[in-house]
C-alpha cells in the first residue's frame, strides 16, 4: 500500500509539472502570435505599366489574420486602362492576401477596377508580388506583376 501511495505522489507531481509547463508555454505562444499580427490599416499609392496601366491610391483594412496568412479588403481610386480597349478614372475593389508574419511577404491581389469614361469599363485586377511590411507598421513597399502591368507601390501601415 505504501508503494502505491508513493507512485501516486510521484505521478501527481509529474502531472502538476506537466500541466504547469503546458500552461506557461501556451501563454508564451499566445503572446508571440499577438505580437506578429500585421497592421490593421494600410494606405499606399501604386503604379503599374505595360500594355495596360494603372495609378491608384489604396486603403486596405485587415479582415482576417491567421497563423500564416493575413487577408485585407482593399478599396481605391485612380486611373487605369488597356491599350485599344480603353479606360479612364475610376475606383477599385479587391481582396489582398499576404503570407508570413515577419516583414517580407508574398502578396496576391484580386478584384476589379471600374473605369468611368463614356461607358463603364470593368478591368480585372490580379497581381502577384512582394511586399515589405513590418508587423508593427510603418513604411510599406510593394513590387508586383499583374494584368495591368509591372509596378511598385509605396505607403504606410498603421
Amino acid at each position: 500500500m505504501k508503494t502505491h501511495l508513493f507512485l501516486s505522489s510521484n505521478v501527481s507531481k509529474i502531472l502538476f509539472i506537466g500541466m504547469l509547463s503546458l500552461f506557461l508555454s501556451s501563454n508564451l505562444i499566445a503572446q508571440n502570435s499577438e505580437k506578429t499580427t500585421l497592421s490593421n490599416i494600410n494606405l499606399y499609392a501604386d503604379v503599374g505599366m505595360h500594355y495596360a496601366g494603372q495609378m491608384s491610391i489604396n486603403l486596405e483594412k485587415r479582415i482576417s489574420s491567421g497563423e500564416k496568412v493575413t487577408w485585407y479588403g482593399r478599396a481605391g481610386f485612380g486611373v487605369a486602362g488597356v491599350l485599344m480597349i480603353g479606360g479612364g478614372p475610376g475606383g477599385l475593389a479587391a481582396i489582398t492576401m499576404l503570407t508570413g508574419k515577419e516583414k517580407n511577404h508574398f502578396e496576391i491581389n484580386g478584384g476589379a477596377f471600374f473605369a468611368y469614361s463614356d461607358a463603364i469599363s470593368v478591368l480585372p485586377l490580379f497581381d502577384l508580388g512582394y511586399r515589405y511590411q513590418k508587423p508593427e507598421g510603418g513604411f510599406l513597399f510593394k513590387a508586383k506583376i499583374g494584368f495591368l502591368g509591372v509596378g511598385i507601390g509605396l505607403g504606410y501601415a498603421f
